[in-house]
């Protein structure tokens, strides 16, 4: 299944490649390349030094290494002692099928140095959970014959993530201003956040609002409450793994930041006027989906 993303004004498709845990790497070094590919590195555990569009930094547990298509980097992995990391590598592509030259850092509007673009970042602690789970996501997608053709959707959804992560560091460091409104801002926090239980005070506390405010703000904005929103976004999601996985109500409910699969069950009924089962197996005779 192809999916679009819209970065300004192009829409490019997500061309997954690979995404993996490397465990135990120790004493291997590559040489210096480019290609016009992304490359999201996570450090887990051990050391290393990796060398980004001319800057070399030693890696360790808790960075983040973003790498734009096209800048030269080499890595050398277990400098002292075996390194594992997860590692996401992926290519925007236009509608002749040709790499498109895409900056991460300038799509998500971080006004960073050129050093903040090539360097790690050190993830806060409350965010490494978060960030784990979305290369997990698209590790369980990529090496499911049932999901493969869900990776670029959960590759996505890793971007939203690292952008949120970043944002919010960078925000708490006084490095950028906010380039977006609040409610856009907080739509993409839930968005990121989708998977697992998030409460209003929550994506309020992201806003550096109060919750009375955001409700207020968000509702004059876009006609909704924040956890309206959020709740919609789930069941729009439910609805394609519903059709076009075999994934368990109880998976897709756990998936989806529900911790009852009997809540979730009763909301997509409110939404859908049907059960999930009743809807799942609807939309596989129809072979459709709204």
């Amino acid at each position: 299944m192809e999916i679009r993303i819209k970065l300004g004004d192009r829409y490019l498709t997500i061309d997954h490649l690979t995404t993996n845990l490397m465990k135990d790497r120790l004493d291997r070094r590559g040489d210096l390349h480019s290609h016009p590919v992304f490359h999201f590195m996570y450090i887990l555990e051990g050391s290393g030094v990796f060398t980004v569009g001319g800057y070399t930094t030693d890696a360790k547990p808790g960075m983040l290494y973003i790498v734009n298509p096209d800048v030269p980097h080499k890595f050398y992995f277990g400098s002292d002692g075996p390194l594992t990391n997860l590692e996401c590598t992926f290519r925007l592509t236009d509608d002749t099928g040709k790499a498109a030259v895409v900056d991460f850092f300038d799509e998500c509007g971080f006004a960073v140095t050129e050093e903040g673009r090539h360097t790690p970042y050190a993830v806060p602690a409350r965010f490494k959970p978060m960030l784990s789970e979305g290369f997990e996501h698209v590790i369980d997608a990529f090496t499911s014959p049932r999901l493969q053709q869900h990776a670029d959707i959960m590759v996505a959804d890793l971007w939203a993530r690292i952008e949120t992560v970043l944002r919010t560091m960078l925000q708490e460091g006084g490095m950028i201003e906010m380039t977006d409104d609040t409610v856009a801002s907080v739509k993409r926090f839930l968005l990121a956040n989708r998977h697992r239980p998030v409460k209003l005070k929550e994506a309020a506390d992201f806003a550096h609002v109060t919750p009375n405010y955001l409700c207020r703000l968000f509702k004059e904005q876009s006609g909704d409450t924040p956890m309206g929103y959020l709740q919609t976004a789930r069941m729009r999601e439910a609805e394609k793994l519903l059709a076009y996985t075999d994934l368990p109500i109880y998976a897709i409910a756990e998936r989806l930041g529900y911790e009852e699969p009997s809540y979730f069950a009763r909301v997509y009924r409110e939404t859908y006027g049907q059960s999930p089962q009743a809807h799942r197996r609807r939309m596989v005779a129809e072979n459709r989906i709204k």
